[in-house]
């Protein structure tokens, strides 16, 4: 993925973390997995050198790929009024030209 690809991702997560429609429990996954990764319960404790490494490891990797997912199938719903809207939604046209049209 190049530069430009990385900050179109960047634009759609933002957009997918604060759209109402999305769940919580799927906004909430890469939270989830980082705090299970910091924490000190795991299912294989950390004091086993490899295996303990791992399952963090897999429940990181999980959660990125879930959410690189979500992203990429996120298509944000946005209904056509006939008004010609900027990124975040708001009027392009001047309320003065909108009221003679």
């Amino acid at each position: 993925m190049n530069i430009a690809g990385l900050r179109g991702m960047g634009t759609r997560f933002f957009r997918y973390v604060r759209d109402p429609r999305v769940s919580l429990w799927r906004k909430l996954a890469g939270v989830l997995a980082v705090v299970y990764f910091v924490s000190p319960v795991d299912a294989v404790p950390d004091v086993i050198p490899v295996l303990g490494w791992m399952d963090d490891l897999g429940v990181l990797s999980a959660a990125a790929l879930f959410m690189m997912r979500e992203v990429q199938r996120y298509r944000p719903e946005q209904p056509w009024d006939g008004v010609p809207r900027d990124q975040e939604g708001h009027e392009r046209v001047p309320p003065t030209v909108r009221k003679h049209v």
